[in-house]
């Protein structure tokens, strides 16, 4: 989750010369050329051949594309704070999403948990929820959310068959190709957000930084990660990331520190430890025998 909050400050400055729409298509394009070939030759043409790809294709579509584009209409049609404060609550769908597939039960320490998740990333966004607005790009990043909770989970289960970088490579092309039909409609019906930005040497490093180290290194370890603990538990780190960013802005920057995101990062982080202890339950069948 670090290496993707890096992406935050570098896509701030991109934004300011790109268009939001060609920026996220030329994102997935670079990554989709890096993974494939990578993917081919580490575990051979066969593999591709025999992969799922029909599958992978859709799930990045419908996942990763589609929740990128909503989530960016969601804040155009809203503010910058509300997309913030939508992506905190990833948890709760994250359970929602285990529940339904995977039939998890709802035990004391996953609920302590995921309250700890959502309060510690509601502190950790540093916005009040009287700043966002709930109006329809509200709805449209809620939706933006799900999306990404569900195609982290299918990435990793109905595509269990092929490797990580294999999921990570099928599900961004899939990615790849919502952006290119959003991106045509932008052209067709002069919508905007099409421009191409700066391609000097100072946004070229800022290219880098956001595509290959904030996408195509870092997604590929969300999906490995998501796989290992699941859905849930890797939805609960996310909400560490705006700490991580303002991390970042007072290392590169020399912004202020924020003791406010700092305990939420904090509250995160014993979210994810209660998460994954069993002892509550044992104490809690303790306490019963005792009475």
């Amino acid at each position: 989750m670090f290496l993707w909050a890096i992406g935050f400050p570098a896509a701030e400055v991109l934004l300011e010369t790109w268009g939001a729409l060609s920026l996220v298509f030329y994102r997935f394009l670079i990554t989709v050329i890096i993974l494939f070939p990578l993917w081919i030759f580490l575990e051979g043409i066969n593999v591709f051949f025999s992969s799922p790809i029909k599958k992978g294709l859709r799930i990045g579509f419908l996942g990763w594309g589609l929740g990128a584009i909503l989530l960016l209409i969601g804040q155009k049609l809203s503010d910058p704070v509300t997309p913030t404060i939508c992506a905190a609550i990833m948890p709760i769908f994250g359970t929602i999403i285990e529940v339904i597939f995977d039939k998890r039960k709802l035990k004391l320490n996953l609920i302590i948990g995921v309250s700890f998740a959502l309060f510690g990333g509601y502190l950790a966004t540093g916005v009040n929820l009287v700043d966002g607005n709930f109006n329809l790009g509200t709805i449209i990043c809620i939706v933006s959310v799900i999306l990404f909770a569900w195609c982290t989970r299918a990435s990793t289960k109905e595509l269990d068959n092929i490797s990580y970088i294999g999921q990570t490579a099928l599900t961004m092309f899939g990615g790849m190709l919502t952006s290119l039909v959003f991106l045509c409609l932008a052209l067709f019906f002069d919508l905007g957000e099409t421009r191409i930005g700066n391609l000097d040497s100072f946004n070229f490093l800022l290219l880098f930084i956001f595509i290959f180290i904030s996408q195509t290194i870092s997604q590929t370890i969300w999906i490995w990660g998501a796989g290992r603990l699941g859905v849930l538990l890797a939805s609960f780190h996310s909400n560490a990331v705006p700490f991580y960013v303002m991390l970042i802005l007072l290392v590169l920057f020399g912004n202020d520190w924020s003791w406010y995101q700092a305990l939420g990062a904090f509250i995160v982080g014993l979210g994810v430890i209660i998460a994954q202890t069993n002892k509550w339950g044992y104490f809690i069948q303790i306490n019963k025998l005792e009475k």
